[in-house]
């Protein structure tokens, strides 16, 4: 039967997250996973005080990581160790400049909470990412209805994915004047747009998407002659619900307001592709797509980096290594010269 929680512990384990938080700036949603490494360790552990750590243990908590079982009963992903693994190491680092624990613990201690260098590299190396085609893109978008509002709007966030790649969580928070068709642009402003470590965004369309351009006109059209909306309005407004006294609830235009998560549109862009006999690709695969693009069709480095900045990304090696895989095929006819 598990222990229960060691009152000390839990106020270390508080002071820490109070550290990384307002210290480190850290987002609440990676606070969540350190604590939820922190709670690992503590509960394998078997709730000792920190100030009994010692090497052996955190040697131990590495060996129990290889042999524990993730939700699909498979081994941890290297790259889920070596997440746990830091925040420890960062744990016991902080934990040695502490009062009452710089005589026990040493800055060096943390070191052993690494991974091999083997499962280290295995770790880093960018898993595939599939991602659809532009073609594929393309024609999910041809074949996506537009008989409804809804539909229209459904649409419009297909449309404006496919142009920009833009992050979901940037997505739900635009406002109608956000963008500039004129410029074609999306200018996110971190005080207004929820974008990823609070960057300024400047992103510009794709070429080659002439019609899903053509559609988000429509729909600043639809919402500025119909729907009667201004500048400060949500460029992509959540769905309004309606109470039925036999059915429960019917959906009926537009709430004036935001999205409050993401999973809305995560289900339009899944819906789309599954009516269109595509693979279940998720709203991010947009941005592997028009990365890989990028990639293979760029004819000066300036294009890429140029990509790179569309994308919000801190460097051209995160586009080259994390986004711009290119196929196994692709990579036998560059090398072989051969078609």
């Amino acid at each position: 039967m598990p222990k229960q929680p060691n009152e000390k512990n839990e106020r270390i384990k508080r002071r820490f997250l109070e550290y990384r938080k307002y210290a480190r700036q850290l987002s609440d949603k990676t606070l969540d996973r350190e604590l939820t490494s922190l709670e690992r360790f503590d509960v394998w552990n078997q709730r000792k005080d920190f100030a009994q750590f010692h090497i052996e243990q955190a040697m131990g908590f590495r060996e129990h990581l290889e042999q524990v079982k993730g939700a699909s009963n498979r081994p941890l992903a290297k790259s889920t160790m070596r997440a746990i693994m830091a925040t420890l190491r960062e744990f016991i680092l902080w934990l040695s400049q502490q009062e009452g624990f710089r005589s026990k613990i040493r800055p060096a201690h943390a070191e052993y909470f690494n991974l091999s260098r083997r499962d280290e590299a295995e770790a880093r190396a960018a898993p595939p990412r599939p991602a659809p085609s532009v073609k594929q893109a393309k024609r999910t978008l041809s074949l996506m209805p537009a008989k409804t509002p809804i539909d229209f709007r459904n649409k419009a966030i297909f449309a404006l994915l496919c142009l920009t790649g833009i992050r979901v969580a940037a997505l739900v928070s635009l406002r109608i004047k956000h963008v500039d068709l004129k410029e074609k642009s999306v200018t996110q402003n971190p005080r207004e747009v929820a974008t990823k470590f609070g960057k300024s965004i400047d992103t510009f369309f794709a070429q080659g998407f002439e019609d899903a351009e053509a559609l988000l006109a429509q729909w600043l059209k639809h919402l500025d002659e119909v729907e009667l909306y201004g500048p400060d309005d949500p460029l992509f407004p959540s769905t309004a619900l309606i109470a039925k006294s036999n059915t429960g609830f019917k959906r009926d235009g537009f709430d004036r307001r935001h999205w409050k998560t993401t999973e809305p549109v995560r289900k339009i862009v899944s819906h789309a592709f599954d009516a269109a006999g595509q693979p279940n690709y998720g709203p991010h695969s947009f941005r592997h797509m028009l990365a890989r693009h990028a990639v293979d069709t760029s004819q000066s480095v300036a294009e890429i980096v140029a990509t790179s900045q569309n994308l919000g990304h801190s460097g051209v090696l995160v586009t080259l290594t994390n986004y711009g895989q290119i196929s196994r095929e692709r990579q036998r006819q560059l090398v072989t010269g051969e078609k």
